[in-house]
């Protein structure tokens, strides 16, 4: 992803400072006026062994402690109400999906070097009051939570099935 962002910027004369870190562990020692995080760059995406809640949290902090006072954040995160309504107990049973810290488990097939490889993928829906706490617990204050689904973004209420 790097590698393709750099060709971006290269195509788009833009001057852009890259860098590969796990954002739980990132500290910048730049600020900056705004911060963007969008399709589960990395909030909600989780290793094997890491606790939902506390990495997105520490997410959160290092995203906030990169900001200006005055400085704006805007992300989308997975909708915690999808998942609930998608999953039944068998695939609680079967450790597809964890009710509780309310994660998906499942596997993607992508392309990688040596052509079809399989990943496993942790990621964990957020309910709004979930997210508003957590983003109090990092030091923003929440102007707005809307719903979303790719190709159909808007400032509007949550929708129990969509996506983001």
């Amino acid at each position: 992803m790097l590698a393709l962002a750099k060709e971006a910027a290269e195509e788009a004369g833009v001057n852009v400072e890259l860098i590969q870190s796990d954002v739980a562990k990132y500290k910048s020692t730049d600020k900056f006026d705004a911060a963007i995080c969008l399709c589960e760059g990395a909030f909600a995406l989780l290793g094997k062994d890491d606790d939902p809640l506390e990495r997105d949290l520490a997410i959160l902090r290092n995203i906030n402690n990169a900001l200006r006072p005055s400085g704006k954040f805007i992300m989308t995160t997975l909708n915690a109400m999808k998942k609930i309504r998608q999953y039944k107990q068998e695939d609680v049973e079967n450790g597809v999906f964890d009710p509780v810290n309310i994660v998906e488990t499942c596997e993607m097939e992508y392309d990688g070097a040596g052509g079809k490889e399989c990943a496993r993928l942790r990621e964990k829906g957020y309910l709004g009051s979930e997210l508003k706490l957590l983003l109090k617990m990092a030091g923003f204050r929440t102007q707005n939570i809307w719903g979303g689904t790719a190709g159909d973004w808007g400032k509007r209420a949550i929708l129990l099935d969509e996506y983001e």
